[in-house]
């Protein structure tokens, strides 16, 4: 998950929504995503174009 947070914060003409919710992704405990979090993480990654190939 790290991986794609700093992914998106690397997008330098992301809105200042994103950074709102990259903290808050950051933070959560345990180290894993809802199926909300997934959502919206995947709604910002179509947004910004981002491909993410999970590793094998």
């Amino acid at each position: 998950m790290s991986v794609k947070l700093r992914q998106l914060h690397q997008v330098a003409s992301r809105n200042s929504s994103v950074d709102w919710l990259l903290q808050g992704l950051g933070i959560l405990l345990p180290p894993y995503l809802s199926s909300l979090h997934a959502l919206l993480l995947a709604a910002v990654e179509r947004e910004y174009n981002l491909v993410w190939k999970q590793q094998k």
